[in-house]
Parts: C-alpha cells; sequence; structure tokens
C-alpha cells in the first residue's frame, strides 16, 4: 500500500486535472495548444520546462533543423557546434537534390536553417526559396550581424518565413563579450528592427550568463514588445560544445536565474517569457520528443535529437554520438525514413529508471525530464535530471516528501 505525504498528495491533486490532458503521459507527448495544426507546444504550465526545443511537430510529423554551414562570423562562448571562421557549408545541389525531398519523404512538417551563422552560407536564399516552394514554413536561427537589406527584402517576399535573433544580454559588454565582439550588440539590434519592419521577426532567444544584469533582461523584453516579437526564450549556459570549457566561469547560478524570473513576470500579458531549464520547485517535468526533432549536420549525419549528440560528445560522457546518429542522408541511397522510423529512443531507453523516480507521487505524470543534460554530466540515460527535479536536490538529497512504498 502506498502511503503520501499530504504535501506531496496535494501536488497530486492539485495538478490532476490538468494532466488528464495528456495521452499515456508526456512520453507520448504534450497535447496541442493553438497554432498551427504542424505544431505541437513543448512547453506548457503544468510542466516544468526541461527540453532546450519550445515547439515539435504534430501527429506523427517531424520538425527539422538543418546545419546548413559549420561557419559563423562570432566565437560565442556557449556555442554548442563549437563553430569558427572556418567550417564546411552543405552544398546547395545537396540541399535541394537530397536533404529537403527526404526530410518531406519522413513527414517533417516545420524546418529550421541553423549554423553556423546561416547568413554566411552564399546560397542561403536559394535554398530559403527551395524550403518555401516545398510548402514547408520555414525558421532561421541568426546572430543578426551578417544580413543584408537585400536579403531581408527578398526574405519578406517569400512569405512563410520567421526568423529568430539571439540576444545573450542587453549590452555591448554583455551579450557582445559573451559573442566575442562588443560592437556586435549594436548590429544585432539594428537588423532586428528591420527584421521586425519585414514581418520577419518571431522570437528573441537568449542565455543568460554571469556576464549579464538580471534587469537587462526586463530591457529584452521591453525591446521584445516594440518590435513586436511572439516571445522571449531564455535558457542556462549548458554542457554542450563550448559550453564544456565556459560554464564554470560564466553560467548564471540558482538567484540570477530567479532574480531573471521575477523581472520578467511583468511581461506576460504582452509575449510569450519561455525559461527553460529555470529552477523548478514544485512542478513535474516535461517530457523527451527524441525522434521527432531531428537534426542534420552540415556533413549530412542525421541526428534523433542534436542535444544528445552534443551531450554525448562531451568529455564526462558514458555515451557514443553514433547511438544518437541514424545515417547520413547524404548519398546515392534514401534510407533515413527507415532509420528514423526504426528507432524509437523511448523503447531503446528507460528514461526516469532510478529509485528517486520510482518512488515519488509525481512519477506518473512526470517526464523525467532531458536525457541530454543528464548525458552531458556523465550520467546514464535513466538517472535522474537533478538539475529539474522537483523532489530532490542535485546529489539526490531529497527536499519534498516522496512516496513510501510498504507492503
Amino acid at each position: 500500500m502506498a502511503i503520501v505525504t499530504d504535501l506531496a498528495q496535494n501536488m497530486v491533486d492539485s495538478m490532476r486535472c490538468l494532466l488528464d490532458s495528456w495521452c499515456d503521459g508526456p512520453e507520448a507527448g504534450a497535447p496541442y495548444i493553438g497554432g498551427e495544426s504542424s505544431m505541437k507546444r513543448l512547453i506548457v504550465d503544468t510542466h516544468a520546462s526541461s527540453c532546450y526545443f519550445r515547439t515539435s511537430a504534430g501527429g506523427d510529423g517531424r520538425k527539422a533543423l538543418v546545419q546548413i554551414t559549420e561557419r559563423c562570423n562570432l566565437h560565442c562562448a556557449h556555442c554548442f557546434v563549437s563553430s569558427t571562421q572556418v567550417g564546411a557549408d552543405m552544398p546547395l545541389a545537396a540541399f535541394t537534390d537530397e536533404v529537403l525531398p527526404r526530410l518531406m519523404r519522413v513527414r517533417v512538417q516545420r524546418m529550421t536553417l541553423t549554423g553556423g551563422e546561416p547568413f554566411v552560407h552564399p546560397d542561403l536564399l536559394a535554398m530559403c526559396r527551395a524550403v518555401i516552394e516545398s510548402g514547408l514554413p520555414l525558421g532561421l536561427c541568426t546572430n543578426a550581424t551578417q544580413t543584408s537589406d537585400s536579403q531581408i527584402a527578398e526574405l519578406a517576399q517569400l512569405g512563410g518565413v520567421h526568423v529568430n535573433v539571439s540576444f545573450d544580454g542587453f549590452r555591448p559588454e554583455s551579450h557582445g563579450r559573451f559573442r566575442g565582439s562588443k560592437a556586435s550588440f549594436a548590429t544585432t539590434v539594428a537588423t532586428t528592427r528591420k527584421f521586425a519592419a519585414a514581418g520577419l521577426l518571431q522570437g528573441l532567444l537568449s542565455t543568460p550568463n554571469a556576464l549579464t544584469r538580471p534587469d537587462e533582461f526586463a530591457d529584452l523584453c521591453t525591446f521584445a514588445v516594440e518590435v513586436g516579437a511572439q516571445y522571449v526564450l531564455m535558457n542556462p549556459l549548458s554542457s554542450f560544445g563550448r559550453g564544456v570549457k565556459s560554464r564554470g566561469r560564466l553560467a548564471a547560478d540558482s538567484d540570477a536565474m530567479r532574480a531573471i524570473q521575477a523581472v520578467t513576470a511583468r511581461f506576460a500579458d504582452q509575449l510569450d517569457v519561455v525559461k527553460i531549464r529555470f529552477p523548478n520547485d514544485t512542478l513535474p517535468l516535461g517530457g523527451c520528443d527524441a525522434g521527432r526533432l531531428v537534426y542534420v549536420f552540415a556533413d549530412g549525419q542525421v541526428a534523433v535529437c542534436p542535444y544528445l549528440v552534443f551531450a554525448a560528445r562531451t568529455p564526462p560522457s558514458m555515451y557514443q554520438d553514433a547511438e544518437f546518429l541514424t545515417g547520413n542522408i547524404l548519398g546515392p541511397h534514401d534510407t533515413v525514413g527507415d532509420a528514423l522510423d526504426g528507432y524509437d529512443f523511448h523503447q531503446r531507453f528507460a528514461v526516469g529508471d532510478n529509485p528517486t523516480c520510482a518512488s515519488c507521487a509525481l512519477n506518473s505524470g512526470c517526464g523525467k525530464g532531458c536525457p541530454a543534460a543528464v548525458v552531458a554530466r556523465g550520467g546514464l540515460i535513466g538517472d535522474l535530471d537533478a538539475e529539474q527535479c522537483p523532489v530532490a536536490e542535485p546529489g539526490h538529497r531529497p527536499r519534498l516528501p516522496l512516496a513510501s512504498m510498504t507492503r
């Protein structure tokens, strides 16, 4: 017979009516919340936002992120792919003749072009045109320092394109220094205004860090409202890519993250303030959408989740990156569909397979968090996502009562 403490039971009761909208628990995916039928929101008020992504694809579809270049003109302290000014570009013909049609055959419903910095690719506009002509909505993630007025005009004329711009603070001394060029801040602000004026701007993406002051995020939200951005998405500096070395000295601590949450709360009725992996004291965790959020590297390798691959490449990892790759999309034979459809992450790995999750009153309604975050810390998939878990601190010391099992 399970004996659940009053506090834990109250938490469960208060969430039960909200959790009923989930099908077979979070592993089956969150409910659709507004927007296009092809989009699924991963950010829901009932769960801590543990996944690094904001949206996925609806139904049995997929969302794809395509790294069209490894190159970037900046040198950001947190870069997941450790981009420099040197690297490979995906050829235009490879993208239009192989990558795009093959992704569409595996039910990709939404696409984002990324890098590196996508605007350094010489054929970016032709790639964008190919995506739009295929009927897919298209996103671009950019530092907004390499974009010309003519490119903005052509993107606006295409229709169906939206742009997300990165701001890691809202001063040259924070954003610019974090990205390796203080002069970049003014250019990013000016170009973001141009994206907004052209109807292209969708959101602002930010990595809170030790160089920023909490009040800068209120300034960032004020700017977002001014230019008509739909959301400001913030997530902490994580141990992927260059973040492995920079996190110890540049990550914002828990107190700073809570202060940022406090100063941005007043903007909730003006835009979507999305807080990824912020300190979590009460909520069960979101789940993992690996296999539905695919990533194509510039060399054609396909990942079931980019963060699992980035995590596997960190020094503490107990996994090889090949465990999360399904082959190469480039080549004479189109095998990406069978490989992706045959890869079921939650059949291969048991997320939340640990004593804390097993004895927790929130277990049945909890998605167990992000396995990539666990892998990057040197853990096994199945270990507790201790950075996000509301019932145990890192080190797995209980901070909320667990359900105790007796016979």
